[in-house]
């Protein structure tokens, strides 16, 4: 799941620290795919402190929030689906079918969350910049994280730049599912296969919008 459908979940929470932990495996793995944060192994080292018990709640729910959306029929139904109209539009590029469809399904379902007014990308970005940096910088030191300029020089140009938003715009889509498909492969596609990305992911967004919702309440009921 993508950024503003893990936030689905705590939207309503008013911690801002649950909220940044809710999506900070992500934000981590953006800053450097090379670094492993695994606070599960450092649980007894937060203490009562309610800020580092708050990160590590939402650190939590994501991963299960996760684990439950890619075990999902949902999921699989979805993914082979887009992959059958994606595959042929990519067969020329070194990107992998499998996982363009993988991003392009959970980039749709952030923008049908952001469609249906069920977030706001503003009080997304409102709770990130409340939650506690210093808290933040503690959790990840305590999870052996020696230096973290790294995951704050990221955190600052994804604050800055502020991009959820623009996933209500399939041509947006399109070119977030090609800059994250440049982070694995060194990838140049023409401007016919980028109409044809978004063509597509156009036309399939409507197989999602009657029953997308489903997905989000399963999760909800399996979250600790």
């Amino acid at each position: 799941m993508n950024f503003l459908s893990h936030y689905y979940f705590e939207r309503y929470s008013h911690d801002p620290e649950l909220v940044l932990g809710s999506v900070l495996p992500d934000l981590i793995k953006n800053a450097d795919r090379n670094i492993n944060v695994l606070p599960h192994k450092y649980e007894d080292r937060f203490g009562n402190n309610p800020k580092l018990q708050s990160i590590y709640r939402g650190w939590v729910r994501h991963i299960e929030a996760d684990r439950y959306f890619h075990n999902s029929t949902f999921f699989y139904s979805h993914t082979h689906e887009l992959k059958a109209v994606l595959a042929p539009i990519v067969e020329s590029t070194a990107i992998r079918p499998s996982f363009l469809s993988h991003i392009a399904l959970e980039l749709l379902l952030d923008h049908l969350l952001l469609h249906n007014n069920w977030v706001h990308e503003s009080d997304f970005y409102e709770y990130l910049a409340a939650a506690d940096r210093d808290m933040t910088d503690r959790f990840l030191k305590l999870c052996d994280v020696k230096d973290t300029l790294f995951f704050f020089t990221y955190f600052n140009s994804f604050m800055r730049a502020q991009y959820v938003g623009s996933y209500r715009t399939f041509d947006q889509i399109t070119f977030a599912m090609i800059n994250i498909c440049r982070r694995l492969w060194v990838v140049e596609l023409t401007a016919k296969q980028k109409e044809q990305i978004t063509t597509a992911i156009t036309a399939y967004v409507k197989e999602l919008a009657g029953n997308f919702h489903h997905i989000f309440d399963e999760i909800r009921a399996q979250l600790p």
